[in-house]
């Protein structure tokens, strides 16, 4: 048996950086992780452009003068604008071009205009130009996304600015599921004594950790029915089974998958709940992530080692399981020599943790209220009231990037 800290160090070592890439349009792009640098093929802005409604002048005549006369204006959507003199101004508004240098745009709110003989009188002078410079966005072959960068909602913007209509991203790991158990009552076993919940979690997992699910199966709990499921199988990056991976007489996934290229890397953790969890290869480029069948034990192992998947994946930090330090609301006994993944709530307008008495790997309400996940350390030490331990917070820990 091997430590939590070894297991994840394994899958580390083992599991290579894919440099499997596509090409898709920007508007599927979110959380995809961007595969080559994108340049500007222009600077923005493309040319000066005011930054407020009012009139453009000269700069040297700040000092010199306060009365101008108007003879034009400048809008949004016109590529020029009129050419002034000295002495003259011209009405300009948002986003419309400022004509030649040396210019600078008085705020509407800092002059007045007589309609009459076309004159505006400056009454106040700011120490800005009110001017978005040529390029002073980005500028024309500059960097503005870069290789292993996480494609985010207000990235579209900077990207639809650019003129950019797809983009190449690092391709999702495709990836099966096999759910197995003769007492899971499914489509082909109507009889079967309990419901077949792990895949549901598995499969919204797969995708919000950003997965590709090619296929979901369920097998029986004998070698020929996980076999001939095996053997539907075709181009994947990682097989995904529930169940079956224990040392029981109907425990039959890895002794089948043994028979078909499987290299086992781990397969007894020193973790509660999910010991049996394993780890491996199957031929030169495919992965076997084998989680227990117990729905807690099945969650736990699939939130942290699939989690860990995909970034040695990706060879990014691209999920990161935030924690944060909470209070404890009662004691806590010296722990044993697991890593406990314990199930806790919040009490006190979320300031303070209980642990749940009962931490049974089947007790699959106890798992839908709580809060939070204590990754307990083997051998850490007892804990008091009010002392601070690292909270994962089940509610608030996958942050979407926005």
């Amino acid at each position: 048996m091997i430590s939590y800290r070894k297991a994840l160090k394994i899958m580390g070592q083992n599991i290579k950086v894919s440099t499997k890439t596509e090409i898709i349009n920007i508007f599927k792009s979110h959380k995809r992780i961007i595969s080559k640098n994108i340049l500007a093929k222009t600077d923005s802005p493309r040319s000066n452009l005011s930054a407020m409604d009012g009139i453009v002048i000269f700069k040297t005549e700040l000092k010199k003068n306060n009365i101008f006369k108007i003879i034009g204006e400048s809008k949004a959507g016109t590529k020029s604008s009129p050419s002034i003199k000295k002495g003259e101004a011209i009405f300009i508004y948002t986003g419309a071009p400022v004509p030649g240098l040396n210019k600078t745009i008085i705020p509407k709110e800092n002059y007045t205009f007589s309609e009459k003989d076309r004159l505006v009188r400056i009454k106040k002078i700011d120490n800005r130009d009110f001017i978005r410079f040529k390029g002073e966005d980005f500028k024309k072959n500059e960097i503005c996304f870069s290789k292993n960068e996480i494609f985010k909602i207000r990235s579209l913007s900077l990207a639809k600015s650019m003129g950019v209509k797809t983009i190449n991203v690092k391709k999702k790991p495709d990836i099966y599921v096999i759910i197995t158990g003769d007492e899971l009552i499914t489509k082909n076993n109507p009889e079967g004594l309990i419901q077949s919940s792990n895949e549901i979690f598995i499969k919204m997992l797969i995708e919000k950790f950003g997965g590709n699910l090619k296929g979901t199966f369920t097998a029986k709990d004998n070698e020929k029915d996980f076999l001939s499921k095996f053997n539907n199988l075709k181009n994947y990056d990682l097989l995904i089974t529930s169940g079956g991976i224990s040392k029981g007489k109907y425990d039959i996934v890895k002794k089948v998958l043994k028979k078909n290229k499987l290299q086992i890397l781990f397969d007894q953790v020193a973790v509660k709940p999910g010991k049996p969890t394993t780890f491996g290869k199957i031929g030169s480029s495919s992965y076997f992530l084998g989680l227990p069948g117990n729905p807690v034990s099945c969650f736990t192992s699939m939130l942290f080692y699939f989690s860990k998947f995909i970034n040695f994946y990706y060879g990014i930090n691209f999920i990161s399981l935030k924690e944060k330090k909470m209070r404890l609301s009662h004691s806590v006994k010296k722990n044993n020599n697991l890593t406990n993944f314990l199930r806790v709530g919040f009490k006190d307008n979320a300031k303070k943790i209980f642990v749940y008495d009962n931490q049974d790997s089947s007790m699959q309400r106890i798992l839908k209220d709580s809060d939070g996940i204590w990754i307990r350390k083997p051998k850490e030490k007892a804990k008091k009231k009010n002392d601070f331990c690292n909270i994962l917070a089940l509610n608030n820990s996958f942050t979407e990037e926005i």
